[in-house]
């Protein structure tokens, strides 16, 4: 895939994982990709960097350069999230999100 191709894909799955995140939270799209630190807004933003990361196997240098964040700010995130799946009910949520992200087709 060239290098503009791969560009455009990770900012279609980008726009897919935050709008999902923010739905499923109830948080604003522009806060969770901006700058927001309600508890909320940094939850779905974790969990958005998360989908990307895991669900759609975007490297840990390709989700920063989507959100604009240093690598270990998303080494962060998906710690946290691996952490709380070990929460039964978090587990199953966060897996029909990714499942809900694995299934829709992403246009870029």
């Amino acid at each position: 895939m060239d290098r503009e191709r791969q560009i455009a894909d990770d900012r279609a799955r980008t726009d897919l994982a935050v709008s999902v995140a923010a739905a499923a939270l109830g948080a604003a799209r522009g806060e969770v990709i901006g700058n927001g630190r309600s508890h909320r807004v940094v939850l779905a933003r974790q969990v958005a960097m998360y989908l990307l990361h895991v669900g759609c196997s975007l490297s840990l240098g390709r989700v920063s350069a989507a959100f604009g964040r240093d690598r270990a700010t998303i080494a962060y995130a998906v710690r946290a999230m691996e952490l709380r799946r070990d929460e039964p009910a978090f587990d199953a949520w966060l897996q029909a999100l990714e499942d809900a992200m694995v299934r829709t087709p992403v246009m870029s």
